[in-house]
C-alpha cells in the first residue's frame, strides 16, 4: 500500500515522500553541520568570556547572534533523533517539540539580524547610536518568536515535513493530501517575513556601503563624521552577519518556491533539499566564524 511519495488505492497512509537513503544523507548534512556550528559557537563564546569582550556593545551584538546560532545548531543536531530505523517518522511529541524549537530559533536569529542591520544603518547614515535600545533588541528577539512559534501548535501543524520536523504542508501524513492551511502557515510564519527581510536587508546594506564609500572618498570634514569614524570602523565587522545570513537564506527560499510549484513529491529536487539543510545549519557556523 505504500510507495515513496505516492498514495495508492486503499492505502491508509503515505510514507515519507523522500527515499530513506536520501533522507539519511539530508539529515546527516543538517545534523552534522549543526554539531559543527555548536562546537565553533561554543569556542567563540568562551573566547568572548575569557577576554571579557562582552563589555563592548559591538561584541555583545555579535554574541547575541552566536548564542542564537548555538541553540539553533543544537536543534538541527536533534533532528537526527526524531526518526526510526527506516526514516519513516511519526508525528510524535518529540518531533513536534523539535519543530517548535526549529521555528522559534529561526525567528530569534532573524530578529537579532534585523536589529544589527537597523543599528548599523542608523549609526552609519544618520549618526544615531541606538545603544539605549539594547534591552529592546534582546526582549523583542526572545518574546516575539515565542508568539509566532506557538501558532502551529494551535492548528496542529507541527510534525514531519519532508526530511525533518517543522510546519507540515500536508494532511494525514500523506504528501499528496496538500494542506492549504499548512502552506499558508509556512509562508505567513516564515518564508514571507524572511523574503521581506531579505529585500529590506539587501537595500540597507547597499545604502550603508554607498554612504560610507562616498564619505571616505570625499574625506568628509563633517564634525559628526570625524566623531563617529572610529566607532563606525569598529562596528563594520557586524555587517558580516546580515550579509552571510541573507546569502544563506536564498537557498531555503528558492527550495520552497521550487517545491511549491508542484504538488507531486516525486519531483522534489534532492540536491536542493540537501543544500537547504546544510545552509540552514550553516547559519550557526557562519556566526561562529564571524565572531572568532
Amino acid at each position: 500500500h505504500i510507495y515513496y511519495g505516492k498514495c495508492l488505492p486503499n492505502a491508509s497512509s503515505c510514507a515519507n515522500p523522500l527515499d530513506p537513503n536520501r533522507t539519511e544523507v539530508i539529515l546527516a548534512l543538517l545534523s552534522g553541520t549543526g554539531v559543527a556550528s555548536v562546537l565553533l559557537c561554543a569556542v567563540a563564546i568562551v573566547l568572548v568570556l575569557v577576554l571579557r569582550l562582552y563589555r563592548s556593545l559591538v561584541y555583545r551584538l555579535a554574541v547575541y547572534q552566536v548564542l542564537a546560532a548555538f541553540l539553533y545548531g543544537i536543534v538541527c543536531a536533534l533532528q537526527m533523533f526524531s526518526k526510526d530505523d527506516n526514516y519513516q517518522r511519526a508525528n510524535t511529541s518529540l518531533c513536534q517539540a523539535i519543530a517548535f524549537l526549529m521555528l522559534y530559533f529561526q525567528w530569534v536569529k532573524l530578529m537579532f539580524t534585523i536589529w544589527i542591520t537597523a543599528h548599523l544603518f542608523f549609526f552609519a547614515v544618520f549618526y544615531r547610536n541606538l545603544k539605549k535600545w539594547e534591552l529592546v533588541y534582546v526582549l523583542s528577539s526572545i518574546l516575539i518568536p515565542i508568539v509566532i512559534a506557538i501558532v502551529p501548535f494551535t492548528t496542529g501543524s507541527y510534525g514531519l515535513a519532508g526530511a525533518w520536523c517543522w510546519v507540515q504542508n500536508w494532511k494525514s501524513d500523506c504528501p499528496l493530501n496538500i494542506s492549504t492551511s499548512g502552506v499558508i502557515e509556512q509562508f505567513t510564519l516564515w518564508y514571507g517575513p524572511a523574503l521581506v527581510f531579505y529585500a529590506i536587508d539587501s537595500v540597507a546594506v547597499v545604502v550603508i556601503a554607498i554612504v560610507l564609500i562616498r564619505r571616505a572618498c570625499k574625506d568628509s570634514q563633517e564634525i559628526k563624521w570625524q566623531q563617529h569614524k572610529e566607532a563606525l570602523t569598529q562596528m563594520l565587522p557586524l555587517l558580516a552577519y546580515p550579509i552571510t545570513y541573507t546569502i544563506l537564506l536564498l537557498v531555503p527560499i528558492a527550495t520552497r518556491v521550487h517545491n511549491a510549484r508542484s504538488h507531486d513529491p516525486s519531483t522534489l529536487d534532492y540536491s536542493l533539499l540537501g543544500t537547504t539543510g546544510t545552509c540552514m545549519s550553516l547559519w550557526g557556523l557562519a556566526a561562529g566564524v564571524s565572531l572568532s
